[in-house]
Parts: C-alpha cells; sequence; structure tokens
C-alpha cells in the first residue's frame, strides 16, 4: 500500500501581508448621530421623484434594472431639464453648509445638549 504524504500549505507572502495590514488596521471612529446627515445629489432627488412610476411602468424589473432605467433617464435630460434638480441640491448644501458650520461651532465650545441637560437636572 503507498504511503500517502500531506503537502504542508504555504502561506503565501501576499497572505502575510494582508494578515499584517489586517492587524495593523486601526479601527474607524464611530460617527456621531447628532451630526447633520449630508445633503442629496441632484440625481438622487430625481430618483425620489421617478422611482415610482419607473416601477408602475416595469413591475416585474429587479432593483437593479430600475436603477439602470433612472440612469438611462438622467443623462437622456438636457441641462434645462436638470436645472430643478440642480437648484433643489444647491439649496440643500446651504442648508447643510450652516447646519454643519453649527454644529462644528457647537462642538468646537465643548458643550452637547446632553451636558445642558444634565445641569439643569442637577440644579432642580
Amino acid at each position: 500500500m503507498p504511503k500517502v504524504v500531506k503537502k504542508e500549505t504555504k502561506v503565501s507572502k501576499r497572505g502575510a501581508k494582508n494578515e499584517e495590514v489586517k492587524q495593523k488596521k486601526k479601527k474607524r471612529a464611530k460617527k456621531d448621530p447628532n451630526a447633520p446627515k449630508n445633503p442629496l445629489s441632484a440625481y438622487l432627488l430625481f430618483c425620489n421623484d421617478h422611482r415610482d412610476s419607473v416601477k408602475a411602468k416595469n413591475p416585474d424589473a429587479s432593483f437593479g434594472a430600475i436603477g439602470r432605467l433612472l440612469g438611462d433617464m438622467w443623462r437622456g435630460y438636457t441641462d434645462a431639464q436638470k436645472a430643478p434638480y440642480n437648484a433643489k441640491h444647491e439649496k440643500a448644501k446651504a442648508k447643510y453648509a450652516q447646519e454643519k458650520a453649527a454644529y462644528d461651532a457647537k462642538k468646537s465650545n465643548g458643550s452637547d445638549d446632553d451636558d445642558d441637560d444634565d445641569e439643569e437636572d442637577e440644579s432642580e
């Protein structure tokens, strides 16, 4: 009966490097839930407006197919047709900038809503 020799599996250089990189990676800081949300792009505003009508016209279409149809529609629009969505985006972008500036100022002062509420409760 012939002997069965097991081959040792070698870890490739690439595999060893990946292990080192995984160990060196630092964890991402948690996102503050109180921070203002980024505004939707003009394209996403367009998609929100037209998604229902595209679904109605194509009831059997998958999620990806609906996305492709919306993308094709958006690419077919002229700049004049895209203008209302671009205007909404610019308006939302300006609002976000104000909210972000207020949030950053509040954060840099070290005052949080939670801390203020606790101080008021203690004094009562």
